[in-house]
C-alpha cells in the first residue's frame, strides 16, 4: 500500500516595509451590510461585539495587488479570541474567518 503526501506550500514575498494600516470589509450576513474599516498597526478597533486587532499588513512585492495581513479577533461577550492568523487579500478560501454574523476580507494595506 503506498502513501502520497501532497504538501502545498504558499510563498508570500513581503516587502521589507510593513504598511501600516489594513483595510477590511466586513459584512453582516444578518442585515446584509457592509462596513470598511480601517486599522492601524497595533491598534485594536471595536467594532460592535468584536474586538479587532491588527498587528502587521503586508504586501507582495511581485503582485501589487495582493495583501496580507495578521488579525487577531476576540468576541467581547464571551471573552473569547475566536481567530488569529494571517488573512490574504488574493486567497480568500485560505485564511477564510468563520462567525456566524459577520464575513471579514482584506481590501488592502496602505
Amino acid at each position: 500500500m503506498f502513501s502520497i503526501i501532497f504538501c502545498f506550500i504558499l510563498i508570500f514575498e513581503a516587502s521589507a516595509d510593513s504598511n501600516k494600516k489594513s483595510i477590511l470589509k466586513i459584512i453582516d450576513k444578518v442585515s446584509s451590510k457592509n462596513y470598511i474599516l480601517e486599522i492601524e498597526e497595533n491598534n485594536t478597533i471595536i467594532f460592535k461585539n468584536l474586538d479587532i486587532f491588527s498587528k502587521n499588513c503586508i504586501k507582495n512585492d511581485d503582485d501589487h495587488s495582493s495583501f496580507a495581513s495578521y488579525i487577531t479577533l476576540k468576541d467581547r461577550k464571551k471573552d473569547k479570541f475566536i481567530f488569529k492568523g494571517w488573512i490574504l487579500s488574493k486567497n480568500r478560501s485560505l485564511s477564510q474567518i468563520s462567525h456566524a454574523i459577520y464575513s471579514i476580507k482584506l481590501i488592502k494595506c496602505l
